[in-house]
Parts: C-alpha cells; structure tokens; sequence
C-alpha cells in the first residue's frame, strides 16, 4: 500500500490529478502539517472509479480512532483541515468525537420528527382523510368505504380545521351528539376509526 507525504501534492489541482499505481487498489495521502490528516484513495477494482475519502487517525484514551470525515473535492482540503483540528481539540479535552457524532444524529432524527409531526399538523382533517384513506385504509381495510362514510357523516365539522386545532373536546362533542341519538355501538366505532387516522398522521 503505497503512501505519500509531500506539500506539493496537497493542492486541489494535485489531488485531483493523483492515480493509484498500476496493480494497486489503495492509496494512502498524508497531510504534511497537519499530524493524522490522510486522503485514502481507493478503487474496488484496478482501473475502476475512484473514491478520495478524508481519515484523521489519532490515538485517544490509548485507543487508535479512524474518523472518516468526508469525500474529497465535496470536502474541500481547507475544509478537511478545519474538521481534523475541530476533531483534536475535542481530543485533547477528553471528549470522545464519536459520542458527539451520536449525540448530533440523535438531535437530527429528533429534529426530523418534530418536522414530519409539524407538516402533519399543518393540514386540515378533510385532507387528513383523504390520505388516510388512499395510504391506508383502502390497502388493509376491508371495510374500510364503511369506516370512511361515518366519518364523513358524523365528523364533517372538522373538515376544515387543521390538525394542531383539532382538541380532545372537539371529539368529546361528537361522540355524546351520537350518544345522546342512542347509537352509542356507532359512536364507539368512529371513535376508535378517528383514533387510527390520527395515529397514522403522527407516523407519516
């Protein structure tokens, strides 16, 4: 595995022109200043496409990490720079960089479902339906025409509410106006088909 530490060969326009030797499939590139800094270029197969992935080796905790940073020219080498000595500093406090790369997912996926539940929440009932309906109902739903039409039958007053105004006490009137007729098996029925559209709202 051939390897090669030199300034002049860390300029874009070097790094860009730099080929694996005939019979290789890995080459490895060391930043000349900055200690841990490599550009590993590989192909799976002689002659194939090429990937340029930035690595910062360092030992932490008597541990040696290999911390893949990104993909070169998407990741520029000032970029790179600047990532390896965020990732050093971090380090050299004690701070373990992959418990902070999980921490960040964690913030993202977070992040990503407040949206979904946010866009959910944007649209009004009446459409609410309708995409429980084509998502879901008339997929695993035999019957679902009939839970669909006492919805629309018994729950039109919410067709033009969005579903962050929709409260409990909006439901709660529906279900004891149906009671009050005596048709108290129907408004248990409804209420258990408007408990599952809300459901898949919130999973969508």
């Amino acid at each position: 595995m051939p390897s090669i530490s030199s300034s002049s060969k860390f300029t874009k326009r070097s790094l860009n022109k730099i080929k694996i030797p005939k019979g290789e499939t890995l080459l490895i590139i060391h930043h000349p200043y900055i200690r841990g800094l490599k550009l590993k270029i590989s192909c799976t197969v002689c002659g194939g496409k090429v990937r340029k992935t930035w690595i910062l080796e360092q030992k932490y905790k008597n541990q040696s990490l290999k911390i893949r940073i990104g993909e070169f020219p998407y990741l520029s080498i000032k970029e790179a720079i600047k990532k390896a000595i965020e990732l050093k500093t971090l380090m050299a406090k004690g701070i373990d960089p992959r418990e902070v790369k999980r921490q960040q997912q964690i913030e993202e996926n977070e992040n990503h479902t407040k949206e979904r539940e946010r866009k959910a929440n944007d649209i009004t009932f009446k459409e609410l339906r309708y995409k429980y309906i084509e998502k879901y109902a008339k997929i695993y739903t035999i019957n679902w025409e009939e839970y669909t039409d006492r919805v629309h039958t018994y729950a039109q007053l919410l067709y033009g509410k969005k579903i962050s105004q929709i409260r409990m006490s909006d439901i709660q009137q529906i279900f004891n106006d149906i009671s009050k007729e005596g048709k108290y098996a129907t408004a248990n029925a409804l209420l258990a088909t408007l408990r599952t559209i809300f459901n898949k709202a919130k999973g969508d």
